[in-house]
């Protein structure tokens, strides 16, 4: 009884560090666990920007996402439950015609496409 209570415990407690950033390492000297904090790498589903036609302006909160599993790309689903990752949150205030946001996830500009950071990718992975 005493194990199962344990497990569950210590597999939550897992789950909070992961989603907090952080990963626990076993000093194999001293024999302790350390808890160091990592950035986590989003997936990254498309190496350019994603078009959205006609966004609706300031009554509609987007969230795009930053871990790349979406299957609604670039807009969050949910998908990044049980991770670091959460979605950015913004609404726009003037109209446009169109938004380009960053299918790469890597961008400098969180939400929107940089121009750079996919190109640079595309280059290393051998893309055109």
């Amino acid at each position: 009884m005493i194990r199962i209570f344990m497990r569950r415990w210590f597999s939550s407690q897992l789950k909070d560090l992961e989603e907090a950033g952080k990963v626990i390492k076993l000093n194999k000297e001293n024999k302790k666990a350390q808890v160091e904090e990592f950035t986590p790498i989003p997936t990254s589903p498309v190496l350019g920007p994603i078009k959205i036609e006609e966004p609706k302006v300031s009554n509609k909160t987007y969230r795009w996402c930053s871990c790349g599993l979406s299957q609604k790309q670039p807009l969050c689903d949910g998908s990044h439950k049980g991770t670091s990752f959460k979605p950015y949150r913004f609404t726009l205030e003037q109209n446009i015609d169109f938004l380009e946001l960053c299918g790469c996830k890597l961008t400098k500009n969180v939400p929107f496409c940089d121009g750079e950071t996919c190109v640079n990718l595309r280059k290393q992975s051998g893309q055109p």
